[in-house]
């Protein structure tokens, strides 16, 4: 699945954390903010995008019913799919604001509850939670990627700061006595990034 990741600036909060688990899954997924490049034409980026995808998720709001950019991606999609049997149209529903009328008869995904992994399994077909974390844990895996896991941060790849890759990051921790608590997280050797949090024992 090659999918655009059609949706309003003001909510992409809602948006990334979903664009992510696609990849994760498998999705080669065009999202702007990861595709466009100082530069860049944004039309003519969002146009070449939009001629080549196959799927094209439309995250509908109050904020995209009020965006001539959403509302041109949808109706161009939409165009194309009438053209073209392979090309899909998902509405995926971040709020109670109604769809527009063209787009009430697609079968939609709904985001309203805010539970961004069941709107990840239902666009790629996966049935179960656990299903899913296994599929993204094989990606993850089959990616290459030398990552390492640090307690009081999580899995790390490189550092945030330099991008230096997971050789150079160090685990630390740290109690505080005065307290009693237990402080942990990951480190650069390169350039002194440091994250990290209180670890429950």
């Amino acid at each position: 699945m090659r999918a655009f990741i059609s949706h309003n600036h003001r909510d992409k909060p809602a948006v990334k954390p979903l664009a992510a688990r696609l990849r994760l899954l498998g999705v080669d997924v065009w999202f702007d903010s990861w595709e466009i490049r100082p530069g860049d034409t944004i039309p003519g980026k969002v146009n070449q995008a939009l001629s080549v995808v196959d799927t094209v998720m439309v995250f509908w709001s109050e904020n995209a019913s009020e965006s001539r950019w959403v509302n041109t991606e949808w109706e161009t999609a939409l165009t194309r799919s009438l053209d073209d049997d392979s090309v899909r149209v998902i509405p995926v529903l971040l709020d109670e604001t109604p769809l527009p009328a063209l787009l009430r008869r697609i079968m939609w995904v709904s985001m309203t509850d805010d539970d961004v992994d069941r709107a990840a399994r239902e666009m790629v077909g996966i049935e179960s939670q656990a299903d899913l974390v296994k599929t993204m844990q094989q990606t993850v895996e089959e990616s290459g990627l030398d990552y390492q896991y640090f307690h009081g941060y999580g899995v790390a790849v490189g550092c945030l700061k330099c991008g230096a890759p997971s050789s150079k990051l160090e685990g630390w921790s740290e109690v505080d006595h005065s307290r009693d608590d237990l402080y942990a997280g990951v480190r650069c050797t390169q350039c002194g990034w440091n994250e990290g949090g209180e670890i429950f024992w």
